[in-house]
């Protein structure tokens, strides 16, 4: 069954997603991009940005040195993928 909503439909742009949420990042700097509901924990527009282009620049990198890629930008992509698994844990 197909529910409509009672408002207008929205216009999605023929962008990608991340150029379209990146787009306005710097202008929008430090504030919450992301916020994890059950911890309160915020990532702004700034470090999302940073992030993305972190974990885009290490998946660049050719196989043999991909295992170089920090572990403190796997831990932060990993952590916006899925922060509702408050059981995934990094080891210390």
């Amino acid at each position: 069954m197909i529910f409509r909503s009672p408002y207008p439909d929205v216009a999605i742009p023929e962008v990608s997603l991340t150029r379209f949420v990146l787009e306005r990042a710097a202008e929008l700097g430090k504030q919450p991009a992301l916020i994890e509901g059950p911890t309160g924990r915020v990532i702004s527009y700034a470090n999302l940005a940073e992030a993305i282009k972190r974990a885009a620049a290490g998946l660049a990198q050719p196989v043999s040195r991909r295992a170089k890629y920090s572990e403190s930008t796997a831990r932060t992509c990993l952590s916006m993928q899925s922060p509702s698994m408050p059981s995934l844990r990094w080891a210390e």
